[in-house]
């Protein structure tokens, strides 16, 4: 193996507090589970790049029946981002533990223009030889052509590459291409799997 490719949201970072949500809900004015089937029904297409943040959150506010101004946006926008902020401290450990021991890392990750900038600015993203961004691949998971283009910026097959990943389908997708696929449920099986295919692979 060559690579060790992992997935931002729920593996890397934790799931947003409920705190965060109660205060993203807030400021929409809305209840969270009203906020979070707009929030998701319209991720996608953010994800992709073809809304930008203040096209979508004024689709957002338009179905909870809210004319939102910039300034809500604004705050919305800096509350989303820092929602996704929270590391998981076990993923952590391992991105270090692999680095440390000269394994190359990179990231592969559905995520809007903001959010990926935020991520970037982290001090965890040094450990990463590439971002891969959604918003900025104009294709996300579990599309096949998003393994394809990551597979190209890293220059590599896929039987080179192991995939770490939160989401059944994403899992799905890389190993139907010859990926070794990681399905993250908790980093401690993780790493197990993880340094198993890299042991079998040695």
């Amino acid at each position: 193996m060559t690579w060790v490719l992992f997935d931002y949201g729920r593996v890397v970072s934790v799931s947003p507090p409920e705190a965060d949500l109660t205060a993203m809900a807030a400021v929409a004015g809305a209840e969270v589970p009203a906020l979070l089937e707009q929030y998701w029904h319209w991720r996608h297409v953010y994800d992709l790049a073809e809304l930008d943040a203040r096209e979508y959150w004024r689709q957002i506010g338009t179905a909870l029946g809210r004319d939102y101004t910039d300034a809500v946006i604004a705050e919305l926008i800096r509350l989303d981002n820092e929602c996704w902020l929270h590391l998981d401290a076990g993923t952590v450990a391992l991105i270090e533990e692999l680095a440390d021991a000269g394994h190359r890392l990179a990231l592969l990750s559905n995520a809007p223009t903001e959010v990926a900038a935020a991520v970037t600015r982290l001090p965890l993203a040094r450990r990463f030889e590439y971002l891969l961004f959604s918003c900025y691949l104009s294709t996300a998971k579990p599309d096949p052509r998003c393994f394809a283009l990551a597979l190209d910026r890293l220059g590599a097959s896929p039987e080179e590459v192991i995939f770490i990943d939160d989401r059944p389908d994403n899992v799905a997708a890389a190993a139907r291409l010859g990926i070794s696929a990681v399905h993250f449920t908790d980093p401690r099986p993780a790493r197990d799997a993880v340094l198993a295919l890299l042991a079998a692979s040695a």
